[in-house]
């Protein structure tokens, strides 16, 4: 998925496989009306496959992007990965984007361990990107490997986005993807820095291209601004929880991290997110989520767009907006921070 040929950021829409095909292919549906311009499924074990509700969303619709959100390179090999991607593209030509990164969701029911994840990432691209064209492909890497195999049926070269919040990964995006989606960036302060990353991979590339930056952000609309932010707090609690007690993309806010909030991640239970929300400030907030009245997510969705080139949104429902009603809101703020064009009579 590329710049929309308007000019302004392409927006779209993350689908969180919590509820029955039938009704997640219906939100799809309800993206595409709005004029949104794409749909990603998250790969969150233990919920539905995202290739499978892929697969169904591809069939309920015509126009918009189709893409994982993401997907994984430990429990999913990438050669089964560039199999059902390219088997997609079959059903949804000139659709389907791959966005992978590091994963973590499911991984210790299954034993799986999360390592090296600037090496398996690279590793997976190698491998995917040579399947996808055809080839033979050989890797064997510091965590993947794959010997002599290729795909027994006709693929195309899809485009493949690596997820991170490391300045490492964001790095390796850089150098080796076609897009990159940064999360949970959602100011132009932390969104810059990791722009700054990506921007520092790209100078290693020989073959001039400057991958687009996919801005992965949470939003919450209300007509009361306290109730948005509220709504948004646990989405901002969980990659502090997951990133402790590596909290290094905190530190460009200058915002500190209460104590509390510190000491119940640090206690490495799950419910830890849930209660340490509550602590987060409106600080963090502000840059890590999109949180407000109407007017107020406009304002947000303009600043994100003169750094990223597509920003992909979460709906966090309110109690005035729940999630349908958040994605029609997001389509009037998208053409409102971003009017088309127009065109010279």
């Amino acid at each position: 998925m590329t710049a929309a040929a308007s000019g302004r950021p392409q927006v779209g829409v993350l689908i969180i496989p919590d509820l029955p095909v039938s009704d997640l292919v219906e939100r799809a549906a309800h993206v595409e009306r709005s004029g949104l311009d794409s749909v990603w499924v998250a790969d969150e074990k233990f919920y539905r496959d995202p290739f499978v509700t892929l697969t169904a969303v591809a069939a309920r619709t015509e126009r918009i992007g189709i893409a994982t959100c993401v997907t994984e390179p430990y429990a999913r090999h990438p050669a089964l990965i560039a199999m059902a991607m390219g088997t997609l593209h079959e059903q949804a030509p000139g659709r389907v984007t791959i966005g992978m990164g590091a994963g973590g969701s499911g991984f210790p029911p299954m034993g799986v361990t999360r390592r090296a994840p600037v090496a398996a990432l690279t590793e997976a691209v190698a491998i995917i990107r040579g399947l996808l064209s055809g080839e033979e492909v050989n890797v064997e890497g510091k965590v993947l490997s794959f010997t002599a195999g290729r795909l027994n049926f006709p693929a195309v070269p899809l485009p493949i986005f690596l997820a991170g919040r490391g300045e490492k990964v964001l790095q390796a995006a850089g150098r080796v993807a076609d897009g990159v989606i940064t999360a949970p960036f959602a100011s132009s302060l932390t969104l810059g820095g990791a722009a700054a990353a990506v921007a520092a991979g790209v100078e290693a590339r020989t073959d001039g291209v400057r991958p687009p930056i996919v801005a992965r952000v949470d939003v919450a609309i209300s007509h009361d601004p306290v109730v948005a932010r509220d709504a948004v707090r646990y989405m901002v609690a969980m990659p502090i929880w997951s990133s402790y007690p590596n909290l290094d993309y905190l530190e460009p806010t200058g915002v500190e991290l209460p104590a509390e909030v510190v000491e119940l991640v640090a206690t490495r239970r799950y419910e830890a997110i849930g209660w340490a929300a509550p602590h987060i400030p409106d600080g963090l907030v502000d840059h890590f989520a999109v949180a407000g009245t109407f007017d107020e997510v406009v304002a947000r969705l303009r600043d994100i767009g003169e750094v990223a080139d597509q920003i992909l949104v979460n709906p966090v429902p309110t109690t005035d907006h729940d999630v349908d009603q958040t994605i029609a809101a997001i389509a009037r703020a998208r053409d409102a921070a971003f009017p088309v064009p127009a065109h010279p009579a």
